[in-house]
């Protein structure tokens, strides 16, 4: 690994050269034609790049020295870098039960080839598998009460009661 990041610093080094000495080149012909106050402020321009690249490359092979001066086992137990989600069970089982709703609902939606049916979407398989991880959820294939009549129906059809032992005598 150290290698490979002296190989990086050093080819950064070179390009870094590269700009100075393309810099040594273009600015007497910029500030041949430039006012005096822009000749002076280009007069000082090589020592701040060079002090700055100096600065830049020094924190640098600093940052690098540290990385290889720690322990490789604290690198690999180091809590920032490697950081797992912990799922709970409750999340692991909701996500297995939502596998097979979607491949129940992928089998009644698609033909044998692998096609969806004619008229079916991408959406209607997932709700399909939406409705069939609710039933799953809830622990029933259908609602009980198809084809059932409400009370409040009955009652309305059948007329008033025959008064007899209610609760209040009549």
């Amino acid at each position: 690994m150290a290698s490979r990041i002296d190989k990086l610093i050093d080819q950064a080094e070179r390009t870094n050269e590269a700009i100075r000495n393309l810099t040594a080149l273009v600015l007497p012909l910029i500030t041949q034609a430039a006012p005096p106050p822009v000749k002076r402020a280009t007069a000082i321009a090589p020592r701040i790049q060079e002090e700055g690249a100096e600065a830049y490359f020094d924190a640098l092979r600093g940052v690098v020295q540290l990385i290889e001066d720690t322990p490789d086992n604290v690198r690999r137990n180091n809590p920032i870098t490697t950081a797992k989600k912990v799922r709970s069970t409750a999340q692991k089982r909701n996500d297995k039960m939502q596998s097979q709703a979607f491949e129940m609902a992928n089998s009644a939606l698609r033909k044998t080839n692998g096609q969806l049916r004619k008229g079916k979407t991408q959406r209607d398989v997932a709700v399909r598998a939406q409705k069939e991880l609710k039933r799953m959820k809830n622990g029933s294939k259908r609602s009980t009460r198809k084809g059932q009549v409400r009370k409040t129906a009955r009652r309305a059809y059948e007329g008033p009661r025959k008064s007899g032992g209610g609760r209040r005598g009549r």
